[in-house]
C-alpha cells in the first residue's frame, strides 16, 4: 500500500500550540463575545470582538489541519488504516450532524418567534458545521480508535 505524504510529526506539536493559544484567546475574549451576542443588537459580525475573534477563526482553521495532516511518532501500517477507518466514522458523524442541522433549522424558524434568538442559534451552529470542526471531530475519532486499540494490545500482552 502506498503510504500517504504528510507533514513531519514536529508540525502536529505546533499544530497543538496553536490550538492551544486559540483556547486561550477564546476564553480570554469570551466575556466580550458573549456580551456582543447576547445582550446587543445583532450584526453580521456576531462573533466578533475586533482582531482577537479574527486571531481566534484563523488559529481555529489552522490547527486542526496541522494536527490531522501531520505523522505519528511511529507511523505504520495500523496507523494508516486507523485513518481510513477514522475518516469514514467521521464523514458518516458529519452527514449526521449536517441533517440534524437542517432538522433542528426547520424546526426553530417554526417554534421560535425572536428572530434574534434564531440568528444567534444559526452562528454557534455555523462553527460546529465548519471545515475545522470537520477536522476536530476526524482527530478525535481517530485518537480514540488509536488509544482502544493501543489499550486492547496492551492487555493481550499482559
Amino acid at each position: 500500500m502506498k503510504s500517504l505524504k504528510m507533514l513531519p510529526y514536529s508540525w502536529k506539536v505546533v499544530g497543538w500550540v496553536l490550538l492551544s493559544l486559540c483556547v486561550l484567546l477564546f476564553s480570554v475574549c469570551f466575556r466580550a463575545i458573549a456580551h456582543e451576542l447576547f445582550w446587543t443588537s445583532y450584526k453580521p459580525d456576531a462573533f466578533g470582538a475586533g482582531w482577537a475573534s479574527l486571531v481566534v477563526e484563523l488559529l481555529f482553521c489552522i490547527a486542526p489541519i496541522l494536527i490531522a495532516f501531520s505523522q505519528e511518532r511511529e507511523e505504520d501500517e495500523r496507523i494508516s488504516v486507523f485513518r481510513q477507518q477514522a475518516l469514514v466514522r467521521t464523514v458518516i458523524l458529519y452527514v449526521i450532524i449536517i441533517i440534524l442541522s437542517a432538522l433542528s433549522n426547520w424546526i426553530l424558524s417554526h417554534l421560535l418567534q425572536d428572530k434574534d434568538t434564531f440568528v444567534h442559534i444559526m452562528v454557534i451552529k455555523k462553527y460546529f458545521t465548519s471545515l475545522p470542526a470537520f477536522i476536530l471531530y476526524y482527530l478525535l475519532i481517530f485518537k480514540v480508535s488509536l488509544w482502544s486499540d493501543n489499550k486492547k494490545l496492551l492487555r493481550d500482552e499482559e
